[in-house]
């Protein structure tokens, strides 16, 4: 039998009563009761939901989560894990999702039906060596293994792993055939259904020369009785997990089966963003026949002007130099060094292979290069071709002509794609976000799983030694590090919007990864986050609720009190399989409370308001008092302002009082590091020479937007650039605004962006970035975001600001609504370069030291384990 027709390797470049609402990536959700004393318990509750995810393409195919583990084994000792493998002979896309598996679950016993990998590249497994079939014994197969691949099916069932509670296959050929009991669960990451064995056969029966005579015949009766052993095998699998929406799809076609997506690991740390790009073209890949580089090198040898340059090696080499024409530069086999160099200078990528995933396509994107790709397969989920933040284009055929017009059309308008875009999009599928969901996953059906946790990241690296990427690996949060009785949280939310609350307890949600379940009283793009995360989240109808303003006097009505009954019933229920209530903003603390009286759980809120007339109605704070001393076990605050007067209001003993500094995440502002800023202004639409002081915050007048407004009126070689929208009917305040700069002939100097996602784009752009508030404010995120940003910070000394910056040393600060002030200060700035370098530099030293999100997430865990333990 042909090399060529077995030679199944992996990928290479491999979301009344209130209303319950699902998780994007799952449309049915099991609660599952446990008790050390009973079996366990799963409540099914299906419900479609309407909205899709707005960062990442919803699977068509959605699975059920269904526990299998034995619950006497789940109750008494920590779940065993065994991790299978097809064969381990070399580190490529399979193998980089298989390392983070192992990162996830570092306790499991490796197994494969072959393990070949060289010592000096077993890095990826982490020291693991895996228990072998007897094809590891066989003549010649560490080098000719694929030859026996009409072997596999029995050897792969010969694997025995009868002695754990969680199987997990890493699957694209045999792995997810492993036998397994009816007390085990069985989770298979699926890159693909065996594609020479199915809607690939014909095309490599072809390319193997084996379209007739008795090696043909052989050839297909071995194909057809592994068909027949892959879809019995497939219901052995208590849950898919397919690497993309399409093998999702194949999936589905092949097993009558559905499966869930958790996009592969790209390692997009170890990709630079560079956002000047030269006048060449890029493609990159192993040189193999499905790839078709020969053709993108046809196309490109009809284009003479436009010039291309080729790294990989492979079967097809010869080919591919045969056609190049002069414009076309073949390196082949190049170190990871060089490939990042092209990548990130290159005008754009070009990837014409029907791939499952693509992950040169992210990897690409995580340069800041577009993509112009084959418009089928993986590729569909990784590029974005249209909306206001495309990241390429596709080409509908696979044929020279079809990349022409491709490559003429993208070079009609080439600004349109943005490095930054770009960059953002690769994000989403970092290796983070795979341990993260892929966890989740597992964590969901096996409720033991949870307790344990998953364990922190560890250090980054990049490998060398293999031409067309790099390997895994993610130096992101690892989270609060959990022990196997970890108490489960139950954190509640009433905002669907992404303000600086919610942004604040994503990082908590990411940190303390799977023992921490979300529960939101408004859908909205922080559900999208939660999702992006893999994050386990319900949304409630708040009902009546959404109508209650913080700032209001009058006592609430019957219509809002029924609402929050109706909220405090279904939050109770939800509270049973927790250990602690986490309530993160003032109204979800409301109904935390009364649902934790009930449910006889310890409640802590974190307080991330100033409690004070200027903020909260009068009924409001009675309310806040009546909850500090009906059930609040605990108090988070995000600094000793916040803190101080919520002691004074509610005499609350300061002893369950503790202060917890926000944290923030600096890889987007450290993404950016290299970008020019003349070129980020180009991006925004900012005037190139102008001295640009930004205010970041929703249009408020307690933010002070118009304090800055009457500052430029004083130093006339200031620009004003406002980043943000009124979101809270606060419509008249910024219409008196524009007003106020219509009047005044302030039109040419102010800036106005409305709401943005590329904040630290914005902020780069800046000369000095300013906070206005003319009350106290309770944190001041946006500050220690400018400090990261490595722009000079001038702030209102009032509130928690003041504990953020050290005047003269880490930034200056005003007195609040002190436009004279604030006028000298920024003209002080203006004048002196060297100060604001300085400023700059101390700040981000500063805001790297204190407000890292790492000693955040950790910080917070500390106290809500503390409470727990003090409740039991």
């Amino acid at each position: 039998m042909s090399h060529e027709l077995i030679d199944e390797v992996a990928p290479s470049e491999s979301a009344a009563a209130p209303v319950q609402r699902r998780n994007t990536h799952t449309d049915i959700h099991a609660d599952v009761h446990a008790d050390v004393h009973a079996d366990v318990h799963a409540d099914v509750h299906a419900d479609v939901r309407s909205e899709s995810t707005a960062t990442a393409p919803r699977p068509p195919y959605e699975a059920s989560s269904v526990r299998h583990v034995h619950p006497t084994r789940a109750a008494n000792r920590k779940p065993r894990v065994a991790i299978v493998h097809d064969w381990l002979v070399t580190y490529a896309g399979a193998e980089r999702v298989l390392e983070q598996i192992i990162d996830c679950f570092p306790d499991a016993d490796l197994f494969s039906v072959v393990d070949f990998v060289e010592e000096k590249d077993r890095k990826f497994l982490r020291g693991k060596r895996a228990t072998t079939s007897f094809i590891q014994r066989l003549p010649k197969a560490r080098t000719k293994y694929r030859a026996y691949l009409p072997f596999m099916p029995l050897a792969i069932e010969q694997l025995d792993v009868s002695g754990y509670d969680v199987v997990i296959s890493s699957s694209h050929a045999v792995a997810k055939g492993v036998l397994t009991g009816p007390d085990q669960f069985h989770i298979s990451y699926v890159h693909s259904p065996i594609r020479y064995a199915w809607d690939l056969q014909h095309q490599y029966l072809q390319e193997s020369q084996l379209t007739r005579g008795p090696k043909s015949m052989l050839a297909r009766l071995i194909l057809h009785y592994i068909r027949n052993w892959d879809v019995r095998t497939a219901n052995s699998v208590d849950q898919f997990v397919a690497n993309s929406s399409f093998i999702a799809r194949r999936i589905h076609k092949v097993y009558q089966r559905e499966a869930e997506v958790v996009y592969p690991p790209v390692d997009v740390d170890s990709f630079e963003l560079e956002t000047s790009k030269e006048d060449f073209y890029l493609t990159a890949s192993r040189l193999v026949p499905y790839k078709k580089i020969d053709l993108i090198v046809e196309a490109f040898s009809r284009m003479p002007g436009k010039r291309l340059v080729v790294i990989g090696d492979g079967p097809d080499m010869q080919k591919v130099r045969a056609k190049a024409g002069p414009n076309v530069e073949v390196m082949g086999y190049q170190p990871f060094s060089v490939l990042h160099d092209r990548m990130r200078r290159a005008k754009a990528f070009v990837f014409a292979a029907e791939e499952d995933f693509g992950i040169s396509v992210v990897e690409a994107q995580a340069c800041g290069t577009p993509v112009i790709a084959y418009g089928k397969g993986g590729a569909l989920e990784t590029v974005r071709d249209s909306g206001p933040h495309p990241t390429g284009l596709f080409f509908e055929e696979q044929r020279a002509e079809s990349i022409i017009a491709a490559v003429e059309s993208f070079e009609r308008d080439p600004k349109r794609f943005r490095a930054e875009d770009c960059r953002a999009n690769a994000e989403q599928f970092s290796a983070t976000h795979f341990r993260e969901q892929f966890f989740a996953r597992v964590a969901r059906a096996v409720p033991a799983i949870a307790e344990v946790g998953l364990p922190r990241a560890r250090a980054p690296k990049v490998s060398d030694t293999h031409g067309t990427s790099s390997a895994g690996g993610d130096d992101d949060e690892g989270g609060h590090p959990a022990t196997q009785n970890a108490p489960r949280v139950l954190a509640i939310d009433q905002s669907g919007v992404l303000g600086g609350a919610e942004l604040s307890l994503l990082e908590v949600v990411k940190g303390l990864r799977a023992r921490i379940e979300v529960l939101l009283f408004n859908d909205g793009p922080f559900r999208e986050a939660l999702d992006a995360a893999g994050a386990r989240v319900d949304v409630l109808d708040s009902g009546a609720l959404r109508n209650v303003r913080r700032d209001g006097g009058a006592v609430p009505k019957l219509g809002v009190l029924a609402g929050i009954a109706a909220l405090v019933r279904e939050t109770r229920r939800r509270a049973r399989g927790a250990d602690v209530l986490y309530a993160n903003t003032q109204r979800a603390m409301v109904i935390g409370v009364l649902a934790g009286k009930l449910a006889r759980k310890p409640v802590v809120w974190h307080l991330r308001d100033i409690v004070s007339d200027e903020h909260f109605g009068r009924v409001q704070r009675a309310v806040i008092k009546g909850c500090a001393k009906l059930g609040l076990a605990h108090v988070i605050a995000n600094s000793h302002a916040s803190a101080q007067v919520f002691s004074e209001l509610t005499n609350f003993d300061s002893r369950r009082i503790d202060v917890v500094h926000n944290g923030v995440d600096e890889s987007p502002f450290r993404a950016l590091a290299r970008v020019p800023q003349a070129q980020l202004r180009a991006q925004i639409g900012l005037p190139e020479d102008a001295f640009l002081v930004g205010a970041f915050s929703r249009l408020a007048r307690w933010k002070g937007q118009h304090v800055l407004l009457e500052a430029l009126l004083l130093e006339p070689r200031a620009h004003a650039v406002f980043v943000g929208a009124p979101l809270f009917g606060e419509d008249a305040y910024a219409q008196e605004l524009r007003e106020f700069v219509a009047a005044r002939g302030l039109a040419d100097r102010v800036h106005f962006l409305g709401f943005r996602h590329d904040i630290a784009a914005c902020m780069r752009a800046m000369d000095v970035i300013a906070h206005t508030s003319i009350t106290p404010e309770p944190f001041g995120r946006v500050v220690v975001e400018g400090m990261l940003a490595q722009r000079p910070v001038v702030a209102s000394r009032d509130g928690g600001v003041k504990e953020i910056v050290e005047h003269g040393k880490s930034g200056l600060l005003c007195t609040p609504g002190d436009a004279q002030e604030l006028a000298r200060t920024i003209s002080a700035l203006c004048d002196d370069e060297t100060l604001r370098e300085r400023l700059a530099e101390n700040g981000l030293a500063v805001a790297r030291e204190r407000f890292g999100k790492e000693q955040y997430v950790e910080a917070v865990g500390r106290v809500l384990d503390g409470v727990v333990m003090r409740a039991r």
